[in-house]
């Protein structure tokens, strides 16, 4: 006798109760997009109201190229957030420059991961060293701390052995709360972090990340129309087939989801500002008929908005890593070359 399992029963589940809020055939893009878009905050639930702006610099370090500040930003009542700010050197008085919020993925030291603090010695931790490549590249640079990774892991002592994202996303679904949520509400008080330093043009954000940094990427682009260009990476799976692997962590989708739609939909509504999408060929996390599923998918989103020329799909014949070297022209096509490197303004 053959033993059941979760899986089976999910398997039939899904089959049985499809998404329910795919474009229709011949629906207005824009409407589907409205309509989708209300539906995801709706599921996202509740979040604390945002505290007043404040931000502490804790920490200063000089660099051969760069100036790092340990930030501390008021999120909410309940929370604030950690951050490196990464500062060019030898801008001009009055210059600003392009701002990118570089997120970390499961990275093993987090934002020091990015920012090349701790790690870039060990395997190829050097070349994910996204914040540094970033702000050599001349942009202003906001890696953001997510819950669990340093500067906000005080209670990881407790998770032990389990995978912490879970952790604290079966704590946090005590009180009705997704930490993806909470997470897009910190990437926000990054953006106004960010967007209000003298050095940046507030008009020429971006944010890129790679696995767990890329699906953030993904979610606060879709909430926030302040970031101009994005670069997810390594996040080109769907839910649907990550739910029957039980192989996603806890914090990456609100409950529900998938009674409405799944990743494809998803960096649809990102159309049509400029989206670069990299996935490796040898990344085993990635299912390839779902990759090019959602490439498909999206095309048509920025075809159907006359916007095809604003994706850049990059399958590079690596594994799960972002390539700076395929990003960077994306980026300063979109961002470096908006009204050029203003001054005063």
């Amino acid at each position: 006798m053959r033993s059941e399992s979760f899986i089976d029963f999910l398997e039939r589940y899904g089959r049985a109760n499809p998404p329910g809020m795919l474009r229709g055939e011949g629906e207005d893009f824009g409407a589907w997009q409205a309509r989708f878009r209300a539906k995801l905050h709706e599921l996202l639930g509740p979040v604390p109201p945002r505290a007043e702006p404040a931000v502490e610099i804790a920490e200063s370090a000089e660099a051969e190229d760069h100036t790092r500040h340990t930030l501390r930003i008021a999120v909410n009542a309940f929370s604030t957030l950690v951050a490196y700010l990464l500062i060019p050197k030898g801008m001009a008085p009055g210059e600003r420059r392009p701002g990118l919020i570089v997120s970390h993925g499961h990275a093993a030291y987090g934002i020091d991961s990015m920012c090349g603090r701790r790690g870039a010695d060990e395997g190829d931790g050097a070349r994910r060293t996204y914040a540094l490549f970033a702000v050599r590249a001349g942009y202003v640079v906001l890696a953001p701390a997510w819950w669990g990774w340093h500067g906000r892991d005080g209670h990881v002592d407790k998770v032990k052995q389990r995978d912490k994202c879970n952790v604290i996303q079966m704590a946090a679904g005590m009180y009705g709360v997704n930490v993806i949520a909470l997470h897009i509400q910190d990437g926000q008080a990054a953006l106004d972090a960010l967007a209000a330093r003298p050095e940046v043009d507030p008009g020429r954000l971006g944010c890129l990340g790679n696995s767990y940094g890329g699906r953030t990427t993904m979610w606060l682009t879709i909430f926030d129309p302040r970031i101009r260009a994005c670069v997810p990476a390594g996040c080109m799976n769907v839910f649907r087939e990550r739910s029957l692997k039980l192989g996603s962590c806890g914090v990456q989708y609100p409950f529900g989801l998938l009674r409405y739609g799944d990743v494809p939909e998803l960096f649809s509504l990102i159309a049509p500002r400029p989206m670069q999408i990299q996935a490796g060929r040898q990344d085993g996390l990635i299912t390839p008929t779902d990759r090019d599923h959602i490439e498909t998918t999206v095309r048509k989103a920025y075809r159907a908005l006359g916007a095809e020329a604003k994706l850049d799909y990059v399958l590079h014949p690596e594994g799960h890593i972002l390539l700076w070297d395929r990003a960077a022209p994306f980026l300063a096509a979109h961002l470096q070359a908006q009204a050029g490197d203003e001054k005063g303004t």
